[in-house]
């Protein structure tokens, strides 16, 4: 992959950013507040947006809206917090909110649609005589903006090469001059797409007469006004911000059609045939005769890919894509390097490994629950294209010398996404190199309508927002590891630029622990680095072969022993270490043979930042107990102190006499009950607070309260929450001693002192009890038992 630009523009940190969205009515005092409530939330940046739902009022890069962008800046630079700019009003990218359309109409995306004509030419009819031949006038409805492009004729039973250009004579008639047999004529039109984009106000979404036209990506001059209208506007308004507070602009899943655009449309712009023929040394003629065999397979994907194209559909696909490259990454690119901003953000699909390298910090996107935990194939972390997303922006990045790799995640998998889900995803990203997630999303608001577009809001509308920070201060902690010491990546599986592959020769290497890069397989210098290079076309490799040659060439292997399928391993460059994350839900016990282990070795748990001792056997391995889900790192103790391992007996004692009171609503409390007559109780005891008809809908904290008698000596306790619906904090005596966000729901305590002391348990369940009427278990549910 050629990089246009070998600039590393843009120095912000990784780890995770908020996506912010401003989807209403805003004032400054709500744009500072919820900017203070993500720093304190140990966000490292914003991604701030304009979404479906801003106001009329501040308008979408008005005075006002740049106003407030200047206020929010300003307020990140005081916090500390990076920002990445969005590039448009909700998505996808590259139409600043139907502006560049409104500037010229003939900005708006273009695209070539066919119409067809059967003509069944009877044997022994005369031929060759203009008076014998019928004519037929081409249509696309009543476009007056349509251009007839190509006319173009190809026998039913024949072959493309039997194609025939038409001419076309005034008022538009093409005369059917051919020889005998069944031809399908096909007229092939330039037209607008009629494609659009997801506005900034409620009345500019999908399926509305307001919703902003999408822009021609494909053309330099309505990509130029796109930059004027977006970039230099915030340009003016953030200045000195720039290259500083500002490290990056996010573009979008540009859509070379827009939504919602015309049936059997192809991406393209005027004079594209010219390009394609110049490119393929043939005649402009020669293209034109050709173009029906664009209809001939599924159709292009959102961003100009055809994984299954061949021929001539591969070739002209391979130039638009060259093309959006050039027109729209690479301007975009050019902009944001020359004021020290990174480009970041995501191509429209996800194993777009080409398009993802144009960018300065490559990114992929995660949504609409298209991954899930599990193994079914239609969700699976390891199959099919959304399946290659993390590592895409991950190999992108490294191709690109090592910048940050970024993904969107989290956005539209519902009030259901539970914090356990959160961290899965967040973990799958991270344990294939991702080091810079952005959380989506974190709403303005949730008035009406705006709390089902794209939810669930990850903030303080969620009724898990007291759980979250503890998450993001592992993920950050991860990713600093993660970008302290690059992973190690012995095999490289090539790659079509256009559509990685996933499937069983991806699926066996993760299972067995090698971690691996996509390569481009047209770009030579992609492949340095690589101990092997793996073709998918050659199948699935022999794991135990492919180990031994990796020792021969003198890459690190990891075994575990017995074998750990839903283990992914990390081995961290410069002898750093090594990360461990399991995607499995059955506890992992495995010995685990590593090609070095540091002296001062040690286990981290990035989560609670607690360290204990190492065991070896008598060959060297090293013990691995991890439970569902969870992620260990194997580093240097460096003088941290580390917990010796306790003994295997413990006693264990019950713990009773728990009173839970409500403590925090999401939404409104007077609409929680099954009925007008059912009440909130005083207290609460263990159990599922959805069976009490008080609280039938609460999504919200409840927080419970014990006493627990605490005998001399106890030094390593460790309290078992038992069943918990959704996500717990445990404190002692006033004090947080852990948090437990999924299960096992289980918190190490340290030592405690002697005498009664205070236990309180901190529960709050799924928001999807408020916004979907769901019934998923609620509250302290346990038993929970004390062990030391």
């Amino acid at each position: 992959m050629t990089d246009p630009h070998p600039q590393r523009p843009g120095a912000g940190p990784v780890g995770p950013y908020a996506f912010v969205f401003w989807n209403d009515d805003l004032d400054d005092d709500v744009v500072l507040a919820q900017l203070r409530e993500i720093a304190g939330a140990g966000f490292v940046g914003v991604t701030l947006s304009a979404r479906v739902g801003l106001s009329r009022r501040v308008g979408y890069l008005t005075d006002e809206f740049l106003r407030l962008v200047r206020v929010a800046v300003d307020e990140c630079a005081r916090l500390g917090l990076a920002v990445m700019l969005y590039d448009e009003a909700s998505y996808p990218s590259g139409s600043a909110n139907g502006a560049v359309v409104a500037r010229d109409p003939a900005f708006a995306a273009r695209c070539l649609v066919p119409v067809t004509h059967d003509v069944d030419v009877q044997v022994g009819a005369p031929t060759g005589d203009p008076a014998d031949a019928g004519y037929w006038r081409p249509a696309l409805g009543r476009d007056l903006d349509a251009r007839l492009l190509a006319v173009v004729a190809r026998r039913v039973d024949g072959t493309d090469d039997d194609a025939v250009l038409l001419p076309v004579r005034a008022p538009g008639l093409v005369r059917l001059d051919l020889p005998p047999g069944a031809w399908r004529v096909t007229a092939v039109f330039d037209a607008a797409s009629g494609g659009t984009i997801r506005g900034a106000h409620a009345e500019q979404d999908d399926g509305s007469a307001l919703a902003p036209p999408a822009a021609d990506l494909l053309n330099p001059d309505a990509v130029a006004a796109f930059l004027e209208l977006t970039h230099d506007a915030y340009a003016g308004a953030l200045g000195e911000h720039l290259g500083t507070t500002v490290v990056a602009m996010f573009t979008d899943e540009p859509f070379l059609l827009g939504r919602g655009h015309r049936p059997l449309a192809r991406p393209y712009t005027p004079g594209l045939e010219t390009v394609v023929a110049a490119a393929l040394g043939i005649s402009e003629a020669d293209v034109l005769r050709r173009l029906p065999e664009l209809w001939d397979g599924e159709g292009t994907r959102p961003g100009g890919t055809d994984p299954g194209a061949t021929g001539f559909v591969r070739d002209w696909e391979d130039a638009v894509r060259a093309r959006l490259h050039r027109v729209y990454y690479d301007a975009q690119a050019a902009w944001c390097a020359a004021r020290g901003l990174a480009l970041t953000g995501h191509p429209a699909e996800p194993d777009d490994l080409g398009t993802a390298a144009r960018l300065h910090w490559p990114g992929q996107d995660t949504v609409w629950r298209w991954v899930l935990p599990g193994d079914d194939a239609a969700t699976s972390g390891l199959d099919g294209p959304e399946s290659t997303a993390p590592k895409v922006a991950a190999s992108a990045a490294r191709s690109r010398g090592g910048v940050p790799a970024v993904t969107e995640v989290l956005g539209a998998y519902g009030w259901r996404l539970s914090l356990d889900e959160a961290r899965w995803l967040l973990d799958w990203y991270l344990s294939r190199g991702v080091t810079t997630p952005v959380l989506h999303a974190f709403f303005s608001s949730v008035r009406g309508g705006r709390a089902f577009e794209s939810e669930p809001d990850l903030g303080p509308w969620n009724s898990w927002w007291p759980h979250l920070p503890p998450l993001v201060r592992y993920v950050l902690r991860v990713a600093q590891l993660l970008d302290a010491a690059p992973p190690v990546w012995p095999v490289g599986v090539l790659s079509r630029a256009d559509a990685a592959p996933s499937g069983p020769v991806v699926r066996a290497l993760l299972k067995a622990q090698v971690d691996f890069g996509y390569v481009d397989r047209d770009d030579e210098r992609a492949a340095a680095g690589y101990a092997v290079l793996l073709d998918p076309a050659d199948g699935v490799p022999d794991v135990v072969t492919l180990k031994e040659d990796l020792r021969a060439a003198g890459a690190p292997v990891v075994e575990a022993e017995p074998a750990a399928p839903d283990l992914r391993a990390v081995v961290l460059s410069g002898g750093a270490g090594y990360v461990v994350f399991h995607e499995g839900e059955a506890p992992i016990r495995s010995w685990l043979r590593l090609p070095s282990v540091p002296d001062d070795a040690c286990w981290w748990d990035p989560f609670t930042d607690a360290r204990h001792a190492v065991e070896r056997d008598d060959h060297g391995r090293v013990l691995l107990e991890l439970a569902r889900r969870r992620t260990l790192a194997l580093v240097p103790a460096a003088g941290h102190p580390v917990a010796t391992v306790g003994p295997a007996e413990r006693r264990r004692v019950e713990v009773t006499g728990w009173r839970g009171t409500v403590e925090r609503v999401v939404g409104d409390p007077d609409a929680i009950a099954d009925g007008p007559a059912d009440v909130v109780p005083p207290e609460l005891r263990l159990g599922d607070w959805t069976h009490v008809p008080g609280l039938r809908r609460l999504s919200g904290s409840v927080r419970y309260t014990a006493e627990v008698d605490v005998p001399d000596g106890v030094v390593t306790a460790r309290l078992d929450l038992g069943e918990v619906g959704d996500a717990a904090t445990v404190s002692v005596d006033g004090v947080v001693a852990g948090h437990a966000p999924a299960a096992p729901y289980v918190v190490d305590l340290g030592a405690l002192a002697p005498g009664s002391r205070t236990v309180e348990v901190l529960v709050s369940n799924s928001a999807a009890n408020w916004y979907e009427g769901d019934r998923r278990p609620s509250g302290l549910i346990g038993p929970v038992t004390l062990t030391w």
